[in-house]
């Protein structure tokens, strides 16, 4: 699986990467390294978190949706 793409992905569907990093247990730093690629793979349940909410088309909590809809 292409973690970077993942994330890159959930960003367009209005996930940040501090919204990603609380669902999936980990700091927005760690997620942006996935996302540069500078960590190849999460690990454990954060790796299991982050294929979930992609699977289920989980949204962002409604204040990040509401951030994004402002922003665009």
């Amino acid at each position: 699986m292409n973690w970077s793409n993942l994330v890159v992905e959930l960003e367009k569907e209005g996930w940040s990467l501090t919204a990603l990093g609380q669902a999936i247990g980990l700091s927005p730093q760690a997620v942006s390294d996935i996302k540069q690629g500078r960590t190849k793979a999460p690990s454990g349940m954060a790796a299991v978190r982050l294929h979930q909410i992609r699977e289920n088309g989980e949204l962002p909590p409604a204040q990040e949706r509401r951030g994004a809809s402002n922003a665009a």
